[in-house]
């Protein structure tokens, strides 16, 4: 290092420790902005009036010496760094800044990349080309390997090797069943050898992820009053691992609370929340920290996720660890809705542009692809590639191998057309999202209105004199039971068993408190929820009904419930109404004679943008082994 800067570097350490650390900070920025975009002319500007200057640089000894040295030159109201100047000096004060702040420094030792930029001829281009760098250098952070080790010892191995086993010998059971009953001529499309033990430990990994691991955040909680909050605004941060802090309000108490983004996955091993990007940047790390050839994937419409390559299928898979779900790109077409456009795949070894993977209508995407002509970006991405993988650190060895998965990839990609709009494809169903609020993901686009549309009765009679059924919120899934417990019925889904609903229910998953229950829609001041049980049994009638359904309200919210009773003598228009004082354990008999049943469930109360969630039906953790959210109990006798 030059001797001038070691000396201003030097005087930096005499500072104490907090003002030291809040001075670099404000340097690592400085020189990151400048290292990610050289030819940004705002970047190379440190204004002298700036309260983060005059908080935090102009008092710390050293700090300014340091900008002057690397090139900075006072020119009216700020500091200047002329597009002459060697970015040399510059790099090395990062380097040491960041040592210092025990920071890895990937991002400044590729600052020649950016001589690969192609011209522009938009803001829109340049910002989509500088986003592509930016990406391209931040995946080297997961090759860490201080930060791979503190990601390992996270990772409950062994647990999950556990969980591997136990699912292939669960597929094997299988396969020697199907074996058996198959026909000696007919050829099975699945074999003990294709099972392959790291793609089922990804999926074990994953599970493990979301749902004991990292926690979803739509908006925190008051740290004072534990009440919901709603976004406020968003302000800058001066800690160059986090890109902004969001600020949230406090509907209850008004306090304001902090929610930092951080882009940095070491922080986020130790606070665990966020939303796609903070989950997927700690996904990928664990991959990558396991030995996986792993890469981070962009949407350009704002979602990302993971590919992992798969030695034994040859090819990369769709991993996305908010949706614990895996293999299964069109979901975002198919399943959200996307209108897809640019999709790009960035790991340590290359870019590749990855869109025909997620879609099944090219021609769509093609005409929404306007930022670039596709040849620019193409030889963009070729370039970037080209200068990763003849860098001086780069083994001939791997050079080899990424070229040959490349061709697979290529091969794929040139068969994908013709695969994803086979009859098989577009017979497939695909799940909306369901990561985050449903606010959050109806203005997003990614869902749709839950349907008021439902009319499902129960004809209870079927299952002789005793009617049993009992609905699991965590499972979603209505059973009617004998004596004995074997299921006669089973129904998946919680609309399935209804008959009708008002107020847009919805089944709420929180993932940060392992909680589900389902509540009305934001906005909507009640919400409704009727079963219809009908005796179509012309000899047979209600003798006894009872209920037991789990719910809870908060802040004054409210849920009520009451059966509707109707007989064969009375006005089918004015039934008996009986209502429901305790429904955690309700038994009665004035119901007898009666041949149709119309429980009711209201749910209403509460103020503020939250109210929505205040009264909860069904509410379980998520890691209730015995769930039965709902039992129905219904005696029946002869006329």
């Amino acid at each position: 290092m030059d001797k001038d800067l070691q000396r201003c570097i030097d005087l930096l350490k005499e500072n104490d420790d907090d003002l030291r650390k809040s001075a670099e900070n404000v340097l690592l920025s400085i020189c990151q902005n400048i290292l990610y975009r050289p030819n940004d002319k705002q970047y190379r500007k440190v204004r002298l009036d700036d309260d983060v200057v005059i908080e935090k640089l102009l008092p710390t000894v050293g700090a300014m010496e340091c900008l002057f040295d690397v090139g900075f030159i006072e020119a009216a109201d700020c500091l200047v760094l002329p597009k002459e100047t060697s970015l040399l000096k510059l790099k090395a004060l990062h380097n040491s800044v960041a040592k210092s702040l025990g920071m890895t420094t990937y991002v400044a030792n590729n600052i020649d990349n950016y001589n690969l930029m192609p011209k522009c001829s938009t803001p829109e281009e340049k910002r989509f080309f500088t986003s592509i760098l930016g990406n391209f250098h931040y995946v080297l952070q997961y090759e860490d390997p201080a930060l791979q080790e503190k990601a390992r010892k996270l990772i409950p191995i062994t647990e999950l090797e556990i969980a591997t086993m136990s699912r292939i010998r669960e597929i094997q059971k299988r396969i020697k069943l199907r074996e058996a009953n198959l026909d000696k001529h007919v050829k099975e499309r699945l074999s003990e050898s294709d099972i392959d033990t790291k793609d089922l430990f990804i999926m074990e990994l994953m599970h493990w992820f979301k749902y004991k691991f990292f926690t979803w955040m739509d908006n925190p909680k008051c740290s004072a009053c534990f009440g919901d909050s709603e976004h406020y605004q968003d302000v800058a941060s001066e800690d160059p691992k986090c890109s902004r802090i969001e600020i949230h309000r406090c509907t209850n108490c008004q306090a304001l609370i902090k929610f930092p983004r951080y882009t940095d996955p070491e922080p986020l091993l130790t606070l665990r929340r966020g939303r796609c990007g903070e989950w997927t940047n700690v996904f990928t790390l664990f991959c990558r920290a396991l030995g996986y050839d792993a890469r981070l994937v962009h949407d350009v419409t704002d979602h990302i996720w993971t590919e992992v390559w798969s030695m034994q299928e040859k090819r990369w898979i769709h991993v996305d660890p908010c949706e614990d779900v895996m293999d299964r790109p069109l979901m975002y077409e198919k399943g959200w809705k996307k209108k897809l456009v640019y999709i790009i795949a960035f790991s340590k070894d290359e870019v590749q542009d990855v869109t025909w993977r997620y879609t099944c209508d090219q021609l769509s995407v093609m005409q929404r692809r306007n930022i670039c002509s596709e040849s620019i970006l193409l030889q963009f991405i070729e370039s970037l590639n080209k200068h990763r993988q003849c860098s001086r650190d780069y083994s001939a060895f791997r050079r080899e191998y990424v070229i040959k998965r490349r061709l697979s990839e290529l091969v794929e990609t040139i068969r994908m057309p013709e695969e994803q709009n086979s009859n098989d494809k577009s017979n497939e169903t695909y799940e909306e999202r369901s990561s985050g609020s449903l606010a959050w993901r109806l203005a997003r686009g990614e869902v749709t209105e839950p349907s008021p549309e439902t009319s499902y009765t129960w004809d209870i009679s079927t299952y002789g004199e005793t009617f049993h059924m009992y609905y699991s919120i965590i499972k979603d899934v209505y059973k009617v039971t004998d004596i004995d417990g074997k299921v006669q019925l089973e129904l998946c889904g919680w609309q399935s068993g209804v008959n009708s609903m008002k107020g847009g229910i919805f089944r709420k998953v929180e993932n940060d408190w392992k909680m589900v229950y389902l509540a009305r829609s934001p906005g909507e001041i009640s919400g409704q929820l009727k079963w219809n049980f009908e005796v179509k049994d012309p000899n047979l009638c209600v003798s006894t009904f009872s209920l037991q359904a789990w719910v809870r309200v908060f802040y004054g919210a409210k849920v009520t419930w009451q059966i509707e009773a109707f007989f064969n003598d009375t006005d089918p228009s004015k039934p008996l109404v009986f209502p429901i004082k305790n429904c955690g354990n309700y038994r009665t008999d004035y119901l007898k004679g009666s041949i149709k049943l119309v429980l009711t469930a209201t749910v209403f109360g509460s103020q503020g943008d939250s109210a929505w969630q205040h009264s909860q039906l069904f509410r379980q953790s998520l890691g209730s082994e015995e769930d039965r959210s709902l039992i129905i109990n219904i005696q029946l006798k002869k006329r």
